[in-house]
């Protein structure tokens, strides 16, 4: 028998479970200890699979500690892309690219086993220097003085727990208009250009980890508390912009664990991009500065700053291409001497859509289904398909509890055809009963539906550095929650649909 023609074509990548969102270009980080090992499983035939059986064998750092699990698929369509994930502590993981073995095996055919590397780092904060660093096999890049536009109304409170005792508040989200980075190359180098950071994404990369990590972080904090997290890392900023607040909807009253701490992790994400977008997609100031300060012959590069400092011509909006106003300078320092380049620039976020649309029934006998379909549209008319997003949906009770589903694009359950471009997802009520009955709650009422999607890195493994850094994940291009600047604008938590059950 051949072997089954199953495959993870591109590099897995992390999500934050108490969040639910990926984190920046899939990167995982041990300051978040626990996260999950996601990837598309893809079917690489001409024909339909059957019995299929798929589950994550291996990883290279014993230092990663995974939670078995196995998934089994009566059918997986010829050239459809399944959504797999697996529990795994990160506590103890060492940065760089160790390598994950995943097995898949169908009826008819062999087991056949596919190997991919996924990218660990490590942030810390010092609270002395007030600087954050993340560490990599190919050096180390710190963070500091990081300037915000904080946010308007205070704090972001997840509630109470369970035994009456209040929580930290979280005070965010942040944007960030300005920051400070230093990378220290591991070893020196000589020449033009240093190794990219993992040998694939640029550095700005690696500072969009910290604030995401940041954000999460106060988030957990507020919700969860220790044990989740390494205790070093700050999640808040005290150099503010002043002038300009963001005005950033709170989780409706519910159940405020579940779909709050989602909507409170989305709006982080969308928030600490903006430093991704004014630093530029084609190549970030390290990149350029380099190639504007070439070292005379024989000298080392010991060491590399930039300064950057930028306004937000629009509003950070999810999926929308808003622009920034940039200034930043590049400091080259070599065993010979100090190079200098400045640039001022205008930057537009190119993770975009053209077009959202968010299908559902507009009633439902309850202990019916409720389900969504929706479309993602490019600037250029496509559709994103298949293992280009990871999305998904909250549905929200009439009396506050929320239900989060994965929409996927895989011919299978409630998607009809696979890799067409209508991501789908359901949720059964009679499955939904027992925790709104639990929560003193009733299924009859308006349900509120939000959407989320995030691009993901599709890169083929072996691409030249410089090429694969041009592409990053991990970029909401459809979200139900924004920033915003005026806070005299209705709150911009809305939902895309809403469905009546009765």
């Amino acid at each position: 028998m051949s072997a089954t023609p199953m495959a993870v074509q591109t590099r897995p990548f992390a999500i934050e479970p108490f969040t639910n969102v990926m984190l920046p270009d899939g990167i995982f980080d041990n300051a978040l200890y626990k996260l999950r090992i996601a990837c598309h499983y893809t079917n690489t035939s001409g024909s339909d699979l059957t019995n299929v059986t798929v589950y994550l064998e291996s990883v290279g750092d014993p230092g990663i500690v995974v939670t078995g699990q196995t998934y089994t698929f009566a059918r997986i369509p010829a050239g459809a892309s399944v959504l797999v994930s697996w529990a795994a502590d990160f506590q103890h993981a060492s940065p760089g690219k160790p390598l994950v073995s995943f097995v898949a095996r169908a009826d008819g055919f062999t087991s056949a086993r596919t190997i991919r590397q996924i990218f660990v780092s490590q942030t810390r904060y010092d609270e002395t220097t007030k600087t954050y660093s993340i560490q990599i096999p190919e050096g180390r890049l710190e963070l500091s003085k990081v300037t915000v536009v904080p946010p308007a109304k205070g704090e972001w409170w997840a509630g109470e727990k369970p035994d009456g005792e209040k929580r930290k508040p979280w005070h965010g989200p942040y944007v960030p208009t300005g920051c400070t980075l230093v990378w220290v190359p591991n070893p020196a180098y000589p020449g033009t250009h240093g190794e990219l950071p993992f040998e694939d994404p640029w550095w700005k990369v690696l500072a969009l980890i910290i604030l995401v990590i940041a954000a999460i972080v106060g988030i957990i904090a507020a919700a969860v508390g220790a044990g989740t997290f390494h205790v070093g890392i700050k999640g808040e900023f005290e150099e503010t912009d002043p002038g300009v607040v963001t005005e950033c909807c709170k989780p409706a009253p519910g159940d405020v664990l579940k779909g709050g701490l989602t909507v409170a992790g989305v709006a982080g994400v969308i928030a600490s991009v903006a430093l991704a977008v004014a630093l530029s997609d084609e190549a970030d100031p390290h990149w350029r500065g380099q190639e504007a300060t070439p070292p005379g012959p024989g000298e080392l590069t010991v060491g590399e700053r930039v300064e950057a400092h930028w306004k937000l011509l629009d509003e950070p909006y999810a999926g929308k291409p808003y622009r920034t106003e940039v200034r930043w300078s590049y400091e080259r320092t070599t065993t010979g001497g100090v190079y200098h380049h400045q640039v001022a620039e205008e930057q537009t976020n190119i993770h975009v859509t053209d077009e959202v649309k968010v299908v559902t029934p507009d009633t439902v006998t309850s202990p019916g289904t409720l389900w969504v379909r929706s479309t993602f549209t490019r600037p250029d008319s496509t559709l994103f398909s298949g293992p280009d997003l990871y999305t998904f949906v909250l549905f929200r009770a009439p009396q506050g509890l929320y239900f989060l589903v994965p929409l996927t694009d895989d011919g299978i359950g409630f998607d009809d055809s696979a890799s067409d471009g209508v991501y789908t997802g359901g949720l059964r009520l009679r499955e939904a009963l027992p925790e709104l009955k639990k929560a003193g709650q009733s299924p009859y009422g308006i349900w509120k539906v939000y959407v989320f999607a995030q691009d993901v890195n599709r890169v083929a493994p072996g691409t030249p550095p410089q090429i694969a850094a041009q592409t990053i994940g991990g970029f909401f291009v459809a979200s139900a929650v924004q920033i915003a600047f005026d806070p005299n604008l209705p709150c911009p938590l809305e939902a895309q649909s809403s469905i009546k059950v009765v």
